[in-house]
């Protein structure tokens, strides 16, 4: 995991991240403390570009993508920073998303068999008897079980119609014709050899079930946040595009912009804090309260609402049963959303809004050290919780602006620098 951070006003935009990369495997989880997250896009554009979550793309690493990309752009720039954006995914196209056919389907199958995993796991959970005995009985009772859970998870994606671009109009057909040698393959290896036999209607379902994620705009699926940043030719303030790429089906890209925290800075917005990843802290700061906890509450309000209305009807007289059925038909959901909603106007007022002031007028070295100690108090929690150290190693921070570009204020090297001058000559040659 990691934490990474954005802050804008009407002078730049501070960037920050940490260093930290999990690592999983067979023999558990390790966290390395020497990930570059923070990038320029252009060498003489004020750009630059920042990752989260998954540190590769089709089995390419994203530092490789972007620093090619880099090279390729030279001293090319664009009117707005959307245009990077929109020209950094038309560069993924050209050279066909670093992978072959081969790999989209090996991506592929790994998306399939994670769908499929997680729902054999829920029944599971709930029928550990088929494992130790497994009759006819009781195999027909995990395959019954098994289809009502695929059903609620089909319904549950199918009612998503936030289709990413590259398949909106892309059919289950053509993604069925894709991936007939997966499934095969799949149920093979995941029931056939383990003596449950699934009927071709529930094999079915799961082919949707995989469809139904595949085309919609999520984060179920392990994927990348891309953090386009900086200023266009022709714009005078920043401002901040995160992208969220996953992978490449069928010589479709999986991607959309988040556009929840899409940033621009204008004279009616003049500050902006966007944090990715490992967000709680720093939306404590923005907010006052502990997002987990905020949480809390509103479920404990929820709780005590319906116990309040069960407290009336236990008083209310056996012989009004008509006032008694009304009150336990209240929908108590309004009542929660009106309670949220003016928590969400106190958070704005007293503690959002007033903080978004103050980084409007923050110089470009204030909004630095904001940046950094944003991430660093992430990483300090973590590290005096009994919470994984997953945010952790050097912050590495940049200011970029519109008079002098992308300019590193902290940054790690692999090297030292005072011996390899050449490398720092040869920059701006490439």
């Amino acid at each position: 995991m990691t934490a990474v951070v954005g802050i804008l006003n009407k002078y730049a935009v501070a960037i920050a991240a940490d260093s930290a990369v999990t690592l999983g495997g067979n023999g558990g989880r390790k966290i390395l403390n020497k990930a570059n997250k923070v990038f320029t896009l252009s060498k003489y554009h004020p750009v630059g570009v920042m990752i989260y979550n998954s540190a590769t793309f089709m089995g390419t690493p994203w530092e490789t993508i972007i620093k090619v990309y880099r090279q390729n752009l030279k001293d090319k720039s664009f009117r707005t920073l959307k245009e990077y954006q929109l020209d950094f995914i038309e560069f993924l196209h050209k050279k066909n998303f670093y992978a072959d056919n081969d790999s989209q389907l090996g991506v592929l199958e790994s998306f399939i068999y994670g769908i499929i995993a997680s729902n054999i796991t829920k029944v599971k959970n709930e029928h550990l008897i088929y494992l130790h005995n497994r009759n006819k009985a009781n195999h027909d009772h995990f395959v019954t079980k098994f289809e009502l859970q695929i059903s609620e998870f089909l319904r549950q994606w199918s009612s998503n119609m936030n289709y990413c671009d590259e398949y909106d109009g892309y059919t289950f057909e053509e993604f069925e014709r894709y991936s007939a040698g997966l499934f095969t393959k799949l149920i093979n290896e995941g029931f056939i050899n383990f003596g449950i036999t699934l009927t071709s209607d529930i094999i079915e379902k799961l082919k949707k079930c995989a469809f139904a994620v595949l085309i919609v705009k999520e984060t179920y699926t392990n994927y990348t946040g891309l953090i386009f940043t900086g200023f266009g030719e022709d714009e005078i303030y920043p401002s901040l595009i995160p992208v969220n790429i996953s992978m490449v089906v069928d010589n479709r890209l999986k991607y959309f912009i988040d556009e929840d925290n899409v940033a621009s800075i204008s004279n009616l917005n003049s500050g902006a804090v966007r944090p990715f990843a490992q967000t709680d802290v720093i939306e404590t700061i923005l907010s006052g309260i502990d997002p987990e906890l905020e949480n809390i509450f509103s479920t404990n309000f929820d709780v005590l609402f319906r116990e309040y209305n069960k407290t009336i009807v236990a008083n209310i007289p056996p012989e009004n049963e008509l006032l008694r059925k009304q009150i336990e038909s209240l929908d108590t959901r309004p009542m929660l959303e009106k309670y949220s909603e003016l928590n969400r106007q106190i958070k704005l007022q007293k503690f959002i809004n007033p903080l978004m002031m103050a980084v409007s007028s923050l110089s470009k070295e204030d909004l630095s050290e904001m940046a950094e100690s944003l991430i660093y108090l992430t990483y300090l929690k973590r590290r005096i919780t009994n919470a994984e150290e997953s945010v952790g190693g050097p912050v590495d921070v940049a200011v970029i602006s519109k008079g002098d570009g992308f300019v590193w204020i902290k940054r790690k090297h692999y090297f030292a620098p005072e011996l390899n001058s050449h490398f720092l000559q040869n920059y701006l040659k490439k």
